[in-house]
C-alpha cells in the first residue's frame, strides 16, 4: 500500500495574503504541515504543490518533494481535483493520496495516523473527509431581501418553525474543515473528483480542525499557542 501526502501551498490568498507562509509559533504554516506529515511516517512521498518559490525552498530545506503548479490551477476558483490530478500524474504508482492543508497547524502526526487507521480499518469508502460539529445550524440560517428576511430552510416541527426551536432540538450538524482528506487514487479516475460517492467522516478532536484563513484566525491560533505554552 503506497501513500502520498499532498500539501497544497499556492501563493494567492485574498483573506490572508501569503497565508501558507505566515508565521505561527515562529514557523511558517507550511512547515507545520510538512513536519506533521514527516513525523507520521506513513508516506512514501510528501509533495508540496505550489506556484511559489518560497514554498519550493522550504520543501527542499525539509527534504520533501515539490511540484510547480501551473497558473491555471492556482485560481481562487480552481478545484482540488485539478491540482491533485496534476500531482498524482507527476508521481504515479500510489494507492492512496492524503491532502494536508497548511492552514490546519494543530493537526499532528497522531491525527494523521488516527485518520489513516480509520480509513483502512473501517467500512469501504471512496474517501474520508475531516468534519466537526458546527453551532451555525442551517435551519437557523437566513437570506435577506430589501425589507424582510427569509429562512434558508423552511420547515417546522410540531407546529413550530425550525428557526424558533432550540439548536439542541434540531440535531447535530457537521461542517468540513481542512484538517485532512484521504482518498484512493482510483477515486480520481472513477469519479472525476477527489471524493467519490461513499464519503466517510473523520471527526476532528479539540484544536485539530482549526483552520487559519483570516487575520482573526491567525490571532486566535497565536493566542492558543501562547496559552498552551503557559500550561
Amino acid at each position: 500500500m503506497k501513500i502520498i501526502g499532498l500539501i497544497p501551498a499556492r501563493q494567492g490568498s485574498k483573506r490572508l495574503p501569503g497565508k501558507n507562509m505566515v508565521l505561527l509559533g515562529g514557523k511558517p504554516l507550511l512547515q507545520w504541515a510538512i513536519e506533521a506529515a514527516d513525523e507520521s511516517m506513513l508516506f512514501q512521498e510528501i509533495v508540496v504543490s505550489t506556484d511559489w518559490d518560497d514554498c519550493v525552498l522550504l520543501a527542499d530545506r525539509f527534504h520533501v518533494l515539490s511540484i510547480k503548479r501551473p497558473p491555471k490551477l492556482c485560481q481562487d476558483t480552481s478545484h482540488d481535483y485539478e491540482w491533485v490530478h496534476h500531482a498524482v500524474d507527476a508521481f504515479p504508482g500510489f494507492d492512496i493520496f492524503v491532502i494536508l492543508r497548511p492552514t490546519s497547524p494543530f493537526r499532528t502526526a497522531e491525527t494523521i495516523k488516527r485518520a489513516m487507521k480509520e480509513f483502512l480499518d473501517g467500512p469501504e469508502c471512496d474517501s474520508m473527509r475531516a468534519i466537526e460539529r458546527t453551532p451555525a445550524h442551517p435551519k437557523k440560517s437566513w437570506e435577506t431581501g430589501n425589507i424582510f428576511m427569509y429562512p434558508c430552510e423552511d420547515g417546522e416541527t410540531k407546529g413550530f418553525p425550525w428557526f424558533d426551536l432550540s439548536t439542541q432540538s434540531l440535531g447535530n450538524i457537521y461542517v468540513q474543515n481542512g484538517c485532512i482528506h484521504i482518498a484512493w487514487t482510483e477515486t480520481l479516475t472513477k469519479f472525476g473528483n477527489v471524493s467519490g460517492d461513499l464519503i466517510r467522516p473523520f471527526f476532528t478532536e479539540g484544536r485539530e480542525g482549526i483552520d487559519i484563513n483570516t487575520k482573526q484566525d491567525l490571532e486566535f491560533a497565536e493566542w492558543l499557542m501562547g496559552r498552551k505554552a503557559c500550561i
